[in-house]
């Protein structure tokens, strides 16, 4: 007798047919299977777990030049408001002028 086909379950020995082998045998095949998809699952996540890491700190890092770019953007709005030609400097010291003279006339009606 093969000692080795024999099944022991709750204490009482059960011989093992040709039918439990296979079956046996499929659900061992099965299992490893089973073992080496998780495996290789595992190993999956870890790549992908590092790629998401990446991709966030590109994400932080694209956020961040963003903002800066932004800031640059309204610093040369700015400056091209402040920014004037030669011509467009005699205009505004002609308006200037013309509202200075404006007040100095309000002035002297105030005092009148």
């Amino acid at each position: 007798m093969n000692w080795a086909k024999i099944l022991f379950l709750s204490g009482k020995a059960y011989k093992m047919t040709g039918e439990d082998q296979v079956l046996l045998d499929d659900f061992k095949a099965k299992l490893r299977l089973l073992m080496k998809r998780h495996n290789s699952l595992k190993d999956e996540k870890l790549v992908l777990l590092s790629k998401l890491e990446d991709l966030e700190n590109t994400i932080a890092d694209l956020k961040s030049e963003n903002e800066q770019l932004v800031k640059k953007y309204e610093d040369l709005k700015v400056a091209k408001v402040l920014s004037v030609g030669d011509d467009e400097k005699k205009q505004v010291k002609q308006r200037i002028n013309k509202i200075v003279r404006e007040i100095d006339k309000c002035i002297a009606q105030l005092n009148v």
